[in-house]
């Protein structure tokens, strides 16, 4: 197990520089080219210093930035295991690059590697007729769950457990960059597949940041998935995964005349309401906690003006959160991000009143803001960060369950502990 990618944890002490090194180092860290590889190197430690300052030295963090994700997935692969951590996984040391003295020309090596990604085509649908799945469809949904560690290994067993689905559907992030090793080790070696009748994963920032070829060339294969946005229909519904991330927290204008096809199409031949539309997608188009989605509600504004979509459940931010309807667009907006990685409690959270409390978690509620709806925020202890556990937002996952016109959505915490039920 030592020697693998889902293992590893690369953390600001993996990147510091031995304490015999300095700047002025050797000759060649006195050039131009050394200097700004010398230049980009610190920057990418600040990035991370910013974020062990809320999570905290010892855990897997991640940072929306191509160029330290990338950096991170090169030093998982090719660097050792130095110890284990409390909090589960192993951090990484440095192999022969700094222990040799040749600091300059690995940190040289590890950006030639970042510069050298390009994007991978996008794949995408060869038909707008969405697949039909029974009336009755249960679905299994987890997002930002490739970490291999923490809650994502529990959530994947209490998929079995609660098997079988019609669906299984993770919402993306592959960390740390989404590279082939880490697609095979952190998600195809641990996705729960045989859960499920079908098995679909959304495209990422993350599995960008390394231009796609893990989602494309291995992800997808595995689970006999064809492009990376798709659609489902029975009787009543009609369920859109959708590829926020090959243009960043974004939709290309074929992908969206894509949708308006498939939803033609899906209501063509229905005698009666249209079906009752899902989207599913990565990236967030509001949020409460988080950034707002303004080029993916421009990109919907036909739909969302019009309160075509019923629902919509993404990841991206680390958090579960409930949302009323929206005032404006009507759908039920759904953040389930908290599949593996360890997100710090907010302190606006901490600080809400409970709503509802199961054991020793609660929903709290929060205001709406002129950007979002009002919502219930999960909070409280993350058991499966061992040492840390009263730092960290706990783990889940979601559950779909239709019944004719109706869909029942549950929330699960990683052991199964049933949060939340709501029928629409």
């Amino acid at each position: 197990m030592a020697d693998q990618v889902r293992d590893k944890i690369v953390t600001l002490k993996s990147l510091e520089l031995p304490m015999t090194e300095s700047i002025a180092g050797p000759a060649q860290a006195e050039t131009p080219e050394s200097q700004l590889a010398m230049a980009r190197y610190y920057q990418v430690m600040e990035r991370l210093r910013q974020e062990t300052r809320d999570v905290g030295t010892e855990m897997l963090v991640t940072v929306q930035d191509r160029e330290v994700s990338l950096l991170q997935s090169e030093m998982a692969r090719r660097a050792k295991a130095e110890r284990t951590l409390d909090a589960g996984g192993l951090e990484v040391k440095f192999g022969t690059g700094f222990a040799g003295g040749d600091w300059f020309g690995w940190i040289k090596s590890l950006f030639d590697h970042v510069d050298r990604q390009k994007a991978h085509p996008q794949m995408r649908p060869a038909t707008a007729d969405a697949e039909v799945i029974a009336d009755d469809a249960r679905l299994a949904i987890a997002a930002d769950w490739g970490t291999g560690l923490y809650g994502a290994p529990k959530i994947a067993e209490q998929m079995k457990r609660l098997a079988p689905f019609e669906v299984l559907m993770h919402l993306g992030d592959i960390y740390y960059s989404g590279t082939e090793d880490e697609v095979q080790e952190r998600f195809i070696d641990q996705w729960p597949t045989k859960a499920g009748r079908l098995n679909r994963t959304l495209n990422s920032n993350h599995e960008m940041y390394s231009g796609g070829f893990g989602y494309f060339q291995k992800a997808l294969p595995a689970l006999g998935q064809t492009s990376s946005y798709f659609a489902f229909q029975n009787r009543h519904w009609l369920l859109v995964g959708l590829d926020t991330a090959y243009v960043d927290h974004d939709m290309d204008n074929e992908q969206v005349a894509w949708l308006n096809l498939v939803i033609e199409r899906a209501n063509r031949t229905t005698a009666g309401p249209p079906k009752k539309l899902v989207l599913f997608s990565h990236q967030q188009p509001y949020s409460r906690l988080d950034n707002q989605g303004p080029k993916l509600q421009q990109a919907l504004r036909h739909l969302l003006e019009s309160r075509a979509i019923t629902a919509w459940y993404w990841g991206h931010e680390h958090q579960c959160v409930l949302y009323d309807p929206h005032p404006r667009f009507g759908l039920l907006g759904r953040c389930l991000g908290n599949g593996g990685i360890p997100e710090p409690r907010k302190r606006e959270v901490l600080d809400a009143p409970a709503e509802r409390t199961i054991g020793d978690v609660s929903w709290k509620r929060l205001a709406a803001t002129p950007d979002s709806p009002s919502c219930l925020a999960l909070d409280g202890p993350n058991k499966d960060i061992k040492g840390e556990e009263k730092k960290f937002v706990p783990h889940g996952f979601m559950t779909l369950e239709f019944n004719g016109p109706s869909m029942t959505e549950r929330v699960f915490l990683s052991d199964g502990t049933e949060l939340f039920s709501n029928t629409l």
